[in-house]
This record gives structure tokens, sequence and C-alpha cells, in this order.
């Protein structure tokens, strides 16, 4: 009998917040710009395009891809037809990203705020990372004093892995 060996996890490296888009790949910038372009038609359905572009789905939650995206979306959404969906996408897209490198795989990761807290510059800045928050999630943030972000991460292939707050 043999036993099958356990390998490392990949060490994870992540950058300082950044700034400037053109470090983004090509795949990454488009996938951002399809979501983005979803995101100011102000219509969830929309963004089925880019959820499609995906061989396998982005994760809304935790308990794995949904059988309709956007119907998980609306779900999410306070207004429960999926337009705070598509402002937190939006306020997301609009901060700075980290760059997380896990072995092979590299993802880009907005907002840099989720794994770099901190304390936000000025009342525009504090405002630009509460728009990042779920409705649900402001209770939450506030009891615990510090925020609750939603996160989006794209592969540097163009790959959407996540939208969600796990934190």
């Amino acid at each position: 009998m043999t036993r099958a060996r356990k390998t490392a996890p990949a060490a994870e490296t992540i950058s300082e917040p950044l700034f400037d888009l053109s470090l983004l790949p090509a795949a990454t910038q488009a996938m951002r710009e399809k979501i983005l372009a979803a995101c100011e038609t102000r219509d969830i359905e929309a963004l089925r395009i880019p959820i499609d572009w995906n061989e396998l789905r982005p994760m809304f939650q935790k308990s794995g891809a949904p059988a309709d995206p956007i119907e998980t979306l609306k779900a999410l959404s306070f207004d429960r037809k999926g337009r705070e969906s598509l402002a937190l996408a939006s306020a997301v897209l609009a901060q700075p990203f980290v760059k997380i490198t896990r072995g092979p795989v590299t993802l880009y990761e907005w907002p840099a705020y989720a794994r770099h807290p901190a304390r936000p510059a000025d009342e525009d800045a504090a405002r630009a990372l509460w728009r990042c928050v779920r409705f649900a999630d402001l209770a939450r943030s506030n009891e615990e004093g510090r925020l609750h972000v939603t996160r989006l991460a794209i592969a540097a292939d163009g790959v959407w892995h996540y939208f969600w707050n796990v934190g």
C-alpha cells in the first residue's frame, strides 16, 4: 500500500496596493472592462456575458457556483433586483487592487483594502470604501469597527474567480 504524499500549500505573495491599471495583463483588463460595461447598463442580466466568458462560473458565495448566478446576485442584493450587486462591482473595481500570487496562479483582487486594511486618507476615500460594503454587512462593519468589503478577483488569464464577501 502506498501513501499519498501531502504537498505543502503554495506560498502566497500579495503586493502592496496598486493604482496603475496598465499593470494588469490584457486578459484581466478585458474582463474588468466587460464587468464594468455590464454594470453601466444598470441591468443585472448584462452580467451574464462576463460570467459566461468563464468555463467555470465565478464564485458569488462560499457554497459554490450557483445554478443561476444572476438569481444569486439578485438574492444577495438588498433590493432583490441586483442593482446593489451592480453598484458594488462598480465601486469595488474603482478601488486600488493587489496582485496575489499562489504558485503558478496570479490573481488581481479589488479592493486592495481587503488585504491591506488601512485608515482612509480622507472623507472621500472613506466614502469610496463604504460603497464596497453590502447593505447587509453595514451593521456588522460598524459593530466590529472594520469594513466587511466585497471582493472581486480576476486571474492573469482573464478568468473571473469570485465576487463575494468572505470576511
